[in-house]
């Protein structure tokens, strides 16, 4: 029987507006309390506050932040609260937690590095450490059938993004999935970005090894996502860490520095046996250390506490009535400086000298049509699904290489449609090579006589598609060998997308240097400048009828943005796919760099054809459906679990 303590009551106090993954937290904390005999509760609105009650607030500066200092500043209460904290020692959160915990009754803490820390700053902080529970268990012994090889899950940071560009080989030859998600704001509920609850564990459970890859410097081991891998027979590797025990390289899990994690991985997934052994340890070890023994040590110090200090009769709760939100101002909003005016001047002399170097370097004489230069024999043999275009001016030592990227990818029902717009190198020479070395591939080069701008060679290369979709790929970039295949999957899975794109490998001479492409799609991202790229799958119909890419000289370099917005301002989306699909070269002579000198004629311009999306009208739509859609989900769930219980019942 478990050990009876009608002198206390646990309540465990969370925001309505908090990270999602506290809530689970939260669950587990009352199910293993209410297992020892504990009455416990969550507490999430106002509440008034029993002699018996002792309060747990988790996390401690998340609450204070997203609903006030309610349980923190009136003495009588805060000594009469725990707070349970899991932020890393270098975070301001953390700092955050250790003025809060000078004040509170107790402190515990899921890292022993963390709970060091604590103690080093005059706080009696404890380890709690997390194990297994019943809820979260999905372990299979001996499942073989796997969704994905590579799984990583976790805020967005550019260390974060720096090291998964360094394994972008081993990702986008293999099954993975990139989940990274934005901590500007709480993610409160499941989405695109962010995975909670069972689709979480589901998604564990389906996934052979997840990668585990540090926020900041600081070898913090995230103990908690090791816990819940070892649930679920996900495999962890991280990169190497300090306070991992119980947890040890080689026979729970793997440790590796970053520079050798490419080589960790493959050799990881090359070893199925290896896996298996891993995965069985893992659960063994979360297994003979259950989370009840963590929670009967918190609730003995609830005990304690509800001991030496007199209960009060208050109300308490929170007092904030809208959701948190990080307020950040567009760009383009802001009161303009005189700088800026010296800016946009710049560029306009430098986009002029561009037109002036045009008009002086073509020939009156020479008729600007645009002409088809070079056919391949394959080019009538068949017509493709997918038209790749490209417009090429001036890249002859890269072209090949995005050429080759295309036709040798795993997806073959593909043309090739090449648009020279007036190269002065030798760019044009070489593609010609390189299609009477590839008569297999469906290609056209087509010639302007004179140079038209980027736009216009895309608007031309779309012209010639044949394909149902067109896939746009710039001369000094590269599809990886499953990145078309990827998209055509996700346009296929969401017949009324009107494009898709993924996540892109940043590179220079040095090699990765970061990602691209991570946020799906969420149109109000948009109001605050680009996060997708050019390189996308659009169908064909879509681009028809928004008329392609526009020749308004105020969004040079900006024209793939522009196309963006108005799919957003027309109604459309876009599907995202969450793993590596192209490398996209940066360098410091690309045109976003005579594009980012000012941003203001861009955005005007943006505004001008797209009033709804820019002025926040879109943005309130989508709040007021996701707000539907979560209660919606809240709804589905509850009826599952009452359903759950009542065929138990009447088994």
């Amino acid at each position: 029987m478990p050990d009876q303590r009608p002198d206390l009551r646990l309540r465990v106090v969370q925001s309505r507006f908090q990270n999602a993954f506290f809530h689970e937290l939260a669950e587990a904390i009352v199910d293993e309390a209410t297992r020892l005999g504990v009455p416990a509760d969550v507490v999430t609105s106002v509440v008034d506050t029993e002699p018996d009650d002792v309060f747990v607030l988790l996390p401690t500066h998340e609450y204070a932040v997203l609903e006030g200092g309610q349980f923190l500043e009136d003495p009588r209460i805060a000594k009469r609260c725990i707070g349970i904290t899991a932020e890393q020692p270098s975070s301001s959160h953390f700092d955050a937690n250790v003025y809060y915990g000078h004040k509170l009754g107790a402190v515990f803490d899921f890292s022993t590095l963390s709970v060091k820390r604590y103690q080093d700053q005059g706080i009696a902080a404890e380890h709690l450490q997390f194990g297994w529970t019943p809820t979260w268990d999905r372990f299979v012994p001996d499942a073989t059938g796997h969704d994905l090889d590579v799984l990583f899950m976790g805020c967005a940071t550019p260390r974060r993004e720096h090291a998964l560009s360094k394994i972008g080989r081993q990702l986008w030859s293999r099954r993975s999935r990139l989940i990274l998600s934005d901590n500007a704001a709480p993610n409160t509920t499941d989405h695109a970005a962010f995975v909670t609850g069972e689709r979480k564990r589901e998604l564990l459970a389906g996934t052979k090894v997840l990668v585990n890859v540090h926020q900041a410097d600081e070898p913090y081991f995230e103990w908690l996502r090791a816990a819940e891998a070892a649930h679920c027979g996900a495999v962890m590797l991280s990169e190497t860490s300090l306070h991992t025990e119980p947890f040890r390289h080689d026979e729970h899990l793997v440790f590796s520095a970053l520079s050798s994690m490419p080589h960790a991985l493959a050799a990881l997934l090359e070893d199925p046996d290896r896996l298996n052994r891993l995965r069985r340890n893992a659960y063994a070890l979360i297994k003979e250390n259950p989370f009840s023994a963590g929670v009967e040590k918190l609730v003995s110090v609830a005990h304690d506490l509800r001991k030496t200090h007199e209960g009060h009769r208050l109300k308490l709760g929170p007092s904030r009535t809208q959701p948190f939100r990080q307020k950040v101002t567009p760009s383009w909003e802001r009161e303009p400086e005189s700088i800026d005016a010296v800016r946009q001047a710049i560029r306009e002399i430098r986009l002029d000298i561009i037109d002036l170097r045009r008009r002086v370097s073509t020939d009156p004489t020479i008729d600007p049509t645009p002409v088809v230069d070079y056919r391949t024999p394959a080019w009538h043999r068949r017509t493709p699904r997918v038209s790749v275009i490209m417009a090429l001016y001036n890249h002859e030592p890269y072209v090949v290489e995005a050429l080759e990227s295309a036709a040798s990818g795993t997806y073959g029902d593909l043309e090739i449609i090449v648009v020279d717009d007036c190269s002065t190198d030798g760019s044009n020479e070489t593609v010609r090579r390189w299609m009477d070395r590839s008569p297999h591939v469906p290609m056209t080069l087509v010639r302007h006589p004179v140079n038209r701008g980027l736009p216009r060679s895309r608007n031309e290369a779309f012209k010639h598609a044949r394909g149902e979709l067109v896939f746009v790929l710039d001369s000094d970039n590269a599809i990886v060998p499953t990145g078309l295949e990827r998209l055509v999957e996700a346009i296929d899975a969401d017949p009324e997308a009107s494009f898709a794109y993924g996540v892109l490998q940043r590179f220079d001479s040095t090699g990765p240097v970061g990602l691209m492409g991570v946020w799906p799609w969420e149109p109000w991202r948009l109001r605050y400048g680009n996060y997708i790229d050019a390189m996308a799958l659009i169908k064909a119909s879509a681009l028809k009828k928004l008329e392609g890419y526009t020749l308004d000289r105020r969004l040079h370099g900006w024209e793939d943005y522009e196309l963006w917005c108005r799919v957003a301002e027309s109604g459309g989306h876009a599907a995202h796919v969450q793993t590596i699909v192209g490398r996209y070269r940066q360098s410091a002579t690309s045109m976003l760099s005579l594009t980012n000198i000012s941003q203001d004629a861009g955005f005007d311009a943006v505004r001008e054809s797209c009033p709804r999306l820019m002025s926040g009208a879109l943005e309130l739509q989508v709040d007021v459906l996701g707000d539907w859609l979560s209660n919606i989900r809240a709804e589905r769930e509850s009826r599952d679990v009452w359903l759950s219980n009542w065929e138990a019942q009447n088994a």
